[in-house]
């Protein structure tokens, strides 16, 4: 990690965010454009959302490209939207998606939203010392929902680490916020929290990480862009798709290799109260964790089918994703992120 420490009061500021509307505070929304496209997010932009934000907003209509953003606070609210057909491009989690594909929704996984996550995995040391410990009838794991990324991502290191799955107590409490104080007051014993997080924690007890997901999975995927499939077919509109990761691309090689840009990206476009007066030396160390330690946004989208195959398994185990057969090359489309890239060069 970044040896700039960052005061609780910044990294709550930097992990907190809070729903925009489409259209105000800096998410424009494009009403008149000879080629523009929909694309519904989520409805609050982290430190780690802020390059692919300005990518697709600010760099796609130097491209060409005119991108209307709309919001919502759930991503199986984005998810509804594209499949009802009142939305093009989404950005949501694999798993959500590949559970639409085995309910017969025909949508299509085409890019990379960003890599890997600025959760980790932590636990009381007062009860868990190692993964085993998790079996104990006295420890319950927090996360967010049941067969949701908080759990798989979790799960993932426990069977790497030969745990028995029916032992486990999991118990849904909600955003990272919610989880940290059912953390802090023993309701749970090991839940996810940002990686910003872990010092203040570690002031209250004893507290330790186990999982960091970058480390642990080569990669962890969090979140990806997507379309239905018959929207994806019509020449004009893959046009449009690599355009859209062409701006993701753009901004993310930008982002890594000049804290500037990252910053302005930062500025313009988190969800944050009081970031126009968060001091640069804490915008830095943030961006220094997530460009150099972490690569959250890789030069070449890192968008491959082997990332899916390894991490099935633990969506399968999660019972996020049903046991039957799943055909990751039809949920997937790579042409559009191999033709971004050769137009980039």
């Amino acid at each position: 990690m970044s040896t700039q420490k960052m005061t609780r009061r910044a990294a709550m500021r930097l992990i907190a965010g809070a729903p925009l509307a489409a259209g105000v505070a800096g998410f424009p929304t494009v009403t008149h454009a000879a080629d523009t496209v929909k694309c519904i997010n989520l409805g609050f932009v982290l430190g780690i959302h802020c390059p692919p934000t300005f990518g697709i907003l600010d760099e796609c209509p130097k491209l060409g490209l005119q991108v209307e953003m709309q919001r919502f606070q759930r991503m199986r609210d984005a998810l509804q939207t594209i499949s009802g057909g009142t939305g093009d491009i989404g950005i949501s989690e694999p798993i959500m998606l590949l559970q639409s594909r085995q309910a017969g929704n025909d949508i299509v996984i085409f890019g990379n939203h960003y890599l890997h996550t600025t959760l980790v995995v932590v636990v009381n040391t007062d009860y868990i010392q190692t993964w085993k410990d998790l079996e104990k009838p006295d420890v319950t794991v927090g996360i967010n929902s049941q067969g949701d990324i908080t759990q798989v991502m979790t799960i993932g290191g426990f069977l790497k680490h030969g745990g028995d799955l029916a032992k486990v107590k999991w118990a849904d409490v909600g955003g990272s916020g919610t989880r940290v104080r059912a953390l802090l007051s023993k309701r749970v014993q090991a839940t996810q929290v940002h990686f910003d997080q872990v010092p203040e924690i570690q002031k209250s007890g004893n507290y330790k990480v186990l999982l960091v997901p970058h480390k642990e999975y080569d990669p962890w995927v969090n979140e990806v862009v997507f379309a239905r499939t018959d929207w994806l077919k019509e020449p004009a509109n893959r046009k449009k798709a690599v355009t859209f990761m062409k701006g993701i691309i753009i901004a993310s090689r930008k982002a890594t290799a000049d804290f500037a840009y990252y910053k302005n990206t930062f500025v313009k476009y988190a969800t944050l109260k009081e970031k126009d007066t968060m001091p640069e030396a804490e915008i830095r160390a943030h961006w220094n964790v997530l460009s150099r330690e972490i690569g959250v946004w890789p030069t070449d989208n890192a968008f491959r089918l082997s990332n899916f195959e390894k991490l099935l398994p633990y969506y399968r185990a999660a019972k996020a994703i049903e046991d039957k057969p799943i055909d990751l090359k039809a949920a997937t489309d790579f042409t559009i992120v191999a033709q971004a890239l050769k137009e980039l060069g």
